[in-house]
Order: C-alpha cells, then structure tokens, then sequence
C-alpha cells in the first residue's frame, strides 16, 4: 500500500512539474533544485525534481487551502505549540549561539540536536538499520519563524533555502528504505 501511495504522490508531483515549469522565467529553471529520492526494497522508487521557484508556487497554493482555518499552533491537539511561543523558543536557542541542546542515549538508540555556526544539526541512531541526519541553515529557521502572526513565513523560507547553495537536507536510512532530499542544480545526482 505504502508503494502505492509514493507512486500516486510522485505521479501528481510530475504532473504539477510538466504543467509549471514552463510558466517559470529561464532564470527560475536554471535556479536551484529541490531533489527527493526514496528507494525501498523491490521495485519501489521515487524520484522527485522540483525548482524552488516551482515549490514556492506550490506554498502559495497550500497557503490559500491550509490556513484559511488561520491555525495558529502546530502539533497535534494534544501537544500544541503555538507560534509564538515556538517564536520565543528560536529567539532563545539563537542567542546562545553553538550549543547542544539535546542529547539522549537509551539503549542502542541515540539522538543529537545541536547548533554549529549556522546549522542546526539533528541525528538519530537506532541500532545498526536506522539513521537519519538532518542539517538545516539557521537563517532557513530564522525566516520561516520570522514573521508575526499565526503564519509560518514557508515562502521566503525557501527563497533562504535556495539563497544557501548546494546542499543535504535530509538522509534516512532505516534498513533497506532511503530517503534524501537536498538543494542542487538540475539534473544534480548525489
């Protein structure tokens, strides 16, 4: 079922693509990329390319359908945060420069958040299938929590994404499943 639903998902993110991406200026094309591969076992693969301009179009629309309910928290209903307060949070994890804010180590599972320079780095260990390292430009966090209201600011988010260069965003690897996304050129294989 899983298959399926990835299948569907990267179909409609093609489709979107094909149908865009020509409504894009030549600049936006060449511009950088967003890279999304998932593979798992069997026949299962995804592989999806999208330019940041074509995914800030996107946000545009998801803006209009998501938060017409102007929802200001994130979570779900028993553990909600509002924006505000995750405002404050990143107001306070910003001052104190690098740092590591979370380490946990139980049993053969091991998690890490830290900040270095301008990254906020998390990586998570479970035995010997499962890791996941993420890396995410601060300045990426400082403006989609920049603005005031009940909105995440995701559009200029991604315009400090694109802003930040080539680079890994996310790796997983939990058994024979992988997921990568990064930020490169067209047609980039990593």
């Amino acid at each position: 079922m899983r298959g399926k639903t990835m299948a569907v998902t990267g179909l409609l993110a093609a489709s979107l693509a094909v149908f865009a991406l020509p409504a894009l200026p030549a600049e936006a094309q060449e511009a950088h990329w967003l890279h999304v591969r998932v593979e798992e076992p069997g026949e299962t693969r995804v592989s999806m390319n999208l330019p940041l301009a074509l995914v800030e179009i996107g946000l545009d629309m998801a803006d209009r359908q998501v938060f017409e309910a102007q929802t200001a928290y994130l979570g779900g209903a028993d553990s909600r945060v509002s924006l505000a307060d995750l405002r404050r949070m990143w107001a306070e994890l910003e001052a104190v420069g690098d740092a590591d804010f979370v380490e946990i180590q139980d049993g053969d599972t091991q998690v890490h958040i830290s900040r270095r320079g301008d990254q906020v780095l998390m990586r998570v260990v479970e035995g010997t299938d499962t890791q996941v390292r993420m890396e995410m430009p601060a300045a990426v966090v400082r403006t989609m929590l920049g603005t005031e209201g009940d909105r995440l600011n995701l559009r200029d988010a991604v315009r400090e994404l694109a802003r930040s260069g080539s680079r890994d965003i996310l790796a997983i690897q939990d058994g024979e499943t992988t997921v990568r996304i990064w930020i490169g050129a067209n047609g980039e294989v990593r």
